[in-house]
């Protein structure tokens, strides 16, 4: 791409029809009139040399052109954005800082929400885009500055890490509400009597589950093994099958969900960064709502 022959100023436009598929939706997120939006459009089209956009209904749908070019064209407008936020003073109520987090399945799964919630209200111009890292990667992802925070397992390692514990999560056992052992106490020889589905993120090795077990002198040999929750309970909901979950990860399915018949000690979640930002005013805050919300969780 040629940066001399193109105004930067029109790649916010791109940006937001892509985002909204329709003009006026764009006009409206950017503050500015649809003709201004039409004509960014014409001139974005005339450099690119190809349409962009092309109707759909009553708004419009980006070509393949623009598809091949979004990715890139948002990493440098985030990249700009943070690279703008002043460090030494942080206003979440103006900010459109973008927040990079790697979060296990669960933890998001009861995390997210609420900090959407959260954000709605008080800074509504950030933007937190989620993944979940292989644990090999946080450590160099956090150091490189292209991963802010990560929510992961007790145990991850690196020198130049700081970490702070979140929260230690409740399990239950959950199953179809017409499942014979649904409607009574579980029993020990119940629970490992039953098939069961292994929620881990990892291909090999054991699972929490299958790891419990073994501690327990028991063996589990899952039906299925999935590596997030939420196909984990739509299994459950139509077979006879059981699941070991996180108790929020569980609430409001529709399940049934019985106590463990044994001392389950989950393993708490622990909120990481790296040293090198630990001052930076954005990120302190975020580390602060993160760790109000999990309290209250």
């Amino acid at each position: 791409m040629n940066l001399r022959a193109l105004d930067l100023n029109l790649l916010p436009v791109l940006e937001a029809i892509y985002a909204e598929r329709s003009l006026t939706r764009a006009s409206e997120m950017l503050h500015i009139t649809q003709p201004a939006v039409s004509n960014a459009l014409s001139r974005l089209r005339l450099h690119f040399e190809d349409p962009l956009f092309v109707r759909e209904g009553r708004g419009v749908k980006p070509t393949a052109m623009t598809e091949a070019l979004m990715p890139a064209v948002r990493e440098a407008l985030d990249k700009l954005r943070n690279g703008l936020e002043p460090r030494s003073v942080f206003e979440p109520s103006r900010s459109t800082r973008v927040f990079n987090i790697s979060c296990r399945d669960a933890s998001a799964l009861i995390l997210a929400p609420p900090i959407a919630r959260r954000l709605e209200t008080q800074a509504p111009g950030i933007r937190i885009a989620w993944s979940q890292l292989h644990r090999s990667a946080i450590s160099s992802e956090l150091a490189s500055g292209r991963l802010d925070l990560a929510i992961d397992i007790q145990d991850l390692r690196g020198a130049d890490l700081e970490r702070v514990l979140l929260s230690s999560t409740d399990y239950t056992c959950v199953l179809a509400a017409d499942h014979p052992l649904a409607q009574a106490p579980l029993t020990v020889e119940g629970f490992f009597s039953m098939r069961h589905i292994a929620v881990s993120s990892r291909r090999e090795g054991r699972s929490l589950i299958e790891e419990m077990a073994r501690s327990m002198g028991q063996r589990i040999t899952p039906v299925h093994r999935l590596p997030h929750y939420q196909p984990a309970l739509e299994i459950v909901r139509c077979t006879q099958l059981a699941l070991a979950a996180p108790k929020p990860v569980a609430a409001g399915s529709g399940l049934a969900m019985l106590e463990l018949p044994f001392d389950f000690h989950s393993p708490g979640s622990m909120l990481y960064w790296h040293r090198e930002f630990a001052q930076d005013p954005a990120l302190t805050w975020l580390r602060g709502l993160i760790r109000d919300i999990s309290v209250t969780l």
